[in-house]
């Protein structure tokens, strides 16, 4: 239990210092763990929700940064 909330902290802090133009990269890893915690019937954090969720969005976001007009 504690080793998940360890790593969901140093993720977030990862993801928090990250490039804001690639930080989008951790989201399949956010979501692994909030799985995990989840299955574990431990309870995730609406901020952590909350920054997957803009995770998502900037990865949708850069995906049509890269698409010809």
């Amino acid at each position: 239990m504690t080793d998940l909330m360890t790593q969901l902290s140093t993720l977030t802090d990862e993801i928090r210092e990250a490039n804001p133009d690639t930080r989008y990269a951790f989201a399949p890893q956010l979501a692994q763990l909030i799985e995990m915690m989840e299955s574990k019937r431990l309870s995730v954090p609406a901020e952590i929700h909350d920054l997957h969720d803009d995770l998502v969005n900037e990865s949708i976001e850069a995906q049509f940064d890269n698409m010809p007009v």
